[in-house]
């Protein structure tokens, strides 16, 4: 564990490839450690003397330094050398970014023998390759060669840390969460082939670290499959996994990926169940969910019956249909919850579950109609969850009680989902009030219903 943390926070690094071509990954990755690391950043390449005013060293050899960790960014072939080098001088951390390695076909599987031989030799963990690398948000430690304009002043600390197999999509990941649903973030991982360093090793690290609240995983294999499930079977910590590679069409395209190892989906969907790891299916939904398992309490909640609040009959259809398909029930509301809603509906309707607003909203107000029917079902002992539709007015006008909403949360630890529909900049101004109260809010029916499903049936 010693060796990881100096992966996650280290004092001193080193860049073993550094580029002055402005073009080059290389350069990314010198302009990020200069800024993260500013005097105890070394860069080595050597053909060059400096980049913009700061030494290059021609060898690692050479650094007048203890060296946490190195990062490499040279051809593959190179890289025996460089580790052997790291090696000598003592560095026990080590991420190769380069590419061409067990991807390739059986050349490159024994250029990574041979790196693993040196580095184990020495007791050097590495990191990679064919990967980004890795963002320390909390601590702003950026060891990746992703462009520089992708993070500075985007990034928000936060408690999800996200582990992906993919570089490139690691990138696509901070783009779409910087850009257009910010949360915060913890750490974000690129570990590419696994020579070394991989899931298992990452999810142990995770389980310890005060700033990882959620992890979220898309991998495309599993190397210790046993003792990464007792692992996550060990903790209270949610764990959110895409499983590339499903189908054989997706397993041939893993090994040409990142080497992947084709695994039974059915045997791992079933492990997954087993060690209360939530699967999901695609991208967006492994961000969703990470994200509100960030702001929503978690909670043992065996039958997930859910109540459902709405401004539209047709909306809680379509909300009591995906209930249905996600294995969950409608709560049955008690005599006295249908009474409690009863005073603030016209006489000529009687409540039902999904609990149709509307017409209470026109005799008293969205205020009353709502804050009246969520404290009424919050209270009752058959509803196990609530999902809400809101709805964001044009005007800036109070029409929900955001503070009354949390207590309930409070009081009755049971997890509470919104959807928001209306205009776009109170609809986002909602969302930051109701997130910060601990309510997760999603911009779809299907996917708050998926994410209220990842809320009271992880157990």
């Amino acid at each position: 564990m010693s060796e990881m943390k100096l992966f996650f926070d280290p004092e001193t690094v080193a860049l073993i490839g550094a580029s002055a071509n402005p073009l080059r990954p290389g350069y990314f990755l010198f302009k990020n450690l200069e800024i993260c690391f500013k005097d105890k950043f070394y860069p080595v390449n050597p053909n060059l003397e400096q980049i913009e005013g700061k030494v290059c060293f021609k060898s690692i050899l050479e650094v007048p330094a203890r060296i946490d960790c190195a990062i490499i960014f040279i051809p593959a072939q190179s890289i025996p050398k460089a580790l052997s080098q790291c090696a000598e001088k003592g560095i026990k951390a080590v991420i190769i970014e380069s590419a061409g390695f067990s991807e390739v076909g059986s050349e490159g599987e024994a250029l990574s023998q041979k790196c693993l031989e040196i580095a184990r030799n020495a007791g050097m963990r590495l990191w990679g390759p064919n990967c980004m690398g890795m963002l320390n948000v909390p601590k702003l430690k950026i060891l990746s060669f992703m462009n520089t304009a992708m993070w500075q002043g985007r990034l928000i600390p936060g408690k999800v840390s996200l582990v992906v197999q993919s570089g490139m999509l690691s990138a696509g990941f901070l783009m779409h969460i910087l850009s257009k649903t910010p949360f915060g973030l913890s750490k974000v991982c690129s570990i590419g082939n696994k020579m070394d360093v991989d899931e298992t090793d990452l999810l142990e690290y995770f389980l310890d670290d005060p700033e990882t609240g959620v992890i979220g995983m898309y991998l495309e294999s599993l190397k210790k499959g046993r003792k990464f499930f007792e692992l996550a079977r060990s903790t209270e910590k949610p764990i959110v996994v895409l499983k590339g590679g499903r189908s054989a069409f997706g397993q041939e395209a893993a090994r040409s990926h990142t080497a992947a190892l084709a695994q039974d989906d059915q045997i791992l969907d079933s492990a997954f169940r087993q060690a209360k790891i939530i699967r999901v299916n695609e991208m967006t939904e492994l961000m969703d969910v990470a994200r509100c398992l960030a702001v929503a309490p978690i909670k043992i909640i065996p039958k997930a019956r859910i109540a459902v609040l709405t401004f539209s009959g047709g909306a809680g259809v379509v909300a009591a249909d995906e209930i249905f398909q996600r294995g969950m029930q409608i709560a049955k509301l008690k005599p006295e919850t249908l009474s409690q809603i009863k005073t603030v509906f016209p006489e000529w309707m009687d409540p039902s579950n999904p609990v149709d607003l509307y017409p209470a909203m026109e005799k008293f107000g969205p205020i009353k109609s709502f804050s009246v029917s969520l404290s009424a079902v919050m209270a009752d002992p058959g509803v196990d969850a609530v999902f809400v539709h809101l709805f964001a007015p044009p005007i800036d006008i109070p029409f929900f009680n955001f503070d009354a909403m949390a207590e309930l949360i409070r009081k009755f630890e049971k997890p509470i989902i919104a959807w928001i529909i209306g205009h776009a900049e109170t609809a986002a101004k909602m969302t930051q009030e109701l997130e910060k109260r601990g309510i997760a809010v999603a911009d779809e029916i299907g996917k708050a219903i998926r994410i209220l499903s990842a809320l009271t049936m992880r157990k």
